[in-house]
């Protein structure tokens, strides 16, 4: 395949039309040249690649978010989370969420959980309901599964319907320490109410079936009481 004119479009002008910067002129080319809508479309792809890659490379990590939140950090390692918290609004909505989540427990599980990790999972790949992936946004017709990460915690969630026609979340934990997320009890939940709740098997995997739209939060507690939460997590028709 080759463009449909000579001299074909450079890079820098390709580059203008992905950052939505091209003139007309490109901007015509491009939608009647296969040749440079192809390339466009590959650039595309790579660079939304590259950002996931480098997506909050320089944040701490969630359960040093937790440790901070509990005061459990070393004095000089408050000072930069504290500071990287101030300038970071992803991280502090974090902080917020987790306070959120501890705040809304009753006493008595708050207390059992004082020594137990809790940990706000990020988007780390598939739909997002902004520009940017800090909020997931789950919808069906195969638009494709999410991938959430924390501290060697990888969850995949797919919304799928059942042969009743009802929504149906499949999903998936992936860990280092496998055996601890074995029989860890899942829990979805909305404005703190209990909706669903399912267990993950030897392989993994887990379901919810039953599912209704809207936003909603994702609680995976493993056998040693460590806590994964899913916020900012929508339900999308």
């Amino acid at each position: 395949m080759k463009c449909i004119s000579s001299p074909a479009l450079d890079d820098t002008q390709i580059m203008r039309y992905i950052d939505g910067e091209a003139d007309d002129t490109v901007m015509a080319h491009i939608r009647e040249c296969p040749y440079c809508a192809e390339k466009a479309s590959e650039w595309t792809l790579l660079q939304k690649r590259l950002r996931e890659q480098l997506y909050r490379s320089t944040c701490p990590t969630p359960m040093e978010l937790g440790d901070y939140h509990l005061e459990l950090l070393s004095e000089p390692q408050v000072l930069v989370v504290a500071q990287h918290v101030r300038e970071c609004p992803l991280c502090r909505r974090e902080v917020v969420e987790l306070e959120d989540f501890l705040g809304d427990l009753a006493p008595t599980e708050n207390s059992l959980l004082g020594r137990a990790k809790v940990l706000i999972a990020r988007l780390v790949g598939g739909n997002t309901g902004e520009s940017s992936p800090a909020f997931a946004a789950l919808r069906g017709e195969a638009k494709g599964p999410m991938t959430f990460a924390a501290d060697g915690i990888v969850i995949v969630l797919d919304l799928q319907l059942d042969n009743d026609g009802q929504r149906i979340i499949l999903g998936q934990v992936a860990a280092d320490h496998q055996d601890d997320w074995t029989d860890a009890l899942v829990e979805l939940r909305k404005d703190n109410q209990l909706l669903i709740s399912s267990t993950v098997d030897d392989l993994g995997a887990f379901q919810c079936k039953g599912i209704i739209p809207g936003p909603q939060e994702l609680r995976i507690i493993s056998k040693s009481s460590s806590i994964v939460v899913i916020s900012n997590f929508e339900i999308q028709t």
